[in-house]
């Protein structure tokens, strides 16, 4: 009885510890700056949404506050979930400008014309 508890121990812990590298897929970072800027900011307004709960539950705010402030957050994250689910979502200045780098950093990793590769 102690050797099957004990096996069954040493399975559920050694599938717990292999579990992440299995599904990796789920804790890597979207390659895209724009996409991972939106998610970034989606989560700053769920965050947003429970501080502002807790702060409800606290009586720190009245209900009208907490609904207006709710609806404005609300409003916020399904704007930004919008932009998620846009296909090429609308890059800002600062996407444009990444681009722009890394195609020239590409551009320069090519041999000049006659060139030798590096």
């Amino acid at each position: 009885m102690g050797m099957l508890l004990g096996t069954a121990l040493v399975l559920i812990t050694v599938a717990v510890l292999v579990y992440p590298f299995l599904n990796r897929r789920k804790y890597t970072l979207e390659r895209d700056p724009a996409v991972e800027r939106l998610r970034v900011a989606r989560l700053r307004v769920y965050r947003q949404i429970a501080d502002l709960e807790s702060d409800r539950m606290a009586g720190d705010l009245t209900q009208a506050d907490y609904e207006a402030q709710f609806n404005e957050l609300r409003i916020a994250a399904a704007k930004i979930m919008q932009r998620e689910e846009q296909p090429g979502v609308a890059m800002g200045e600062e996407d444009l400008l990444e681009r722009e780098i890394a195609a020239a950093r590409q551009a320069n990793l090519r041999p000049p014309e006659g060139g030798d590769p590096i």
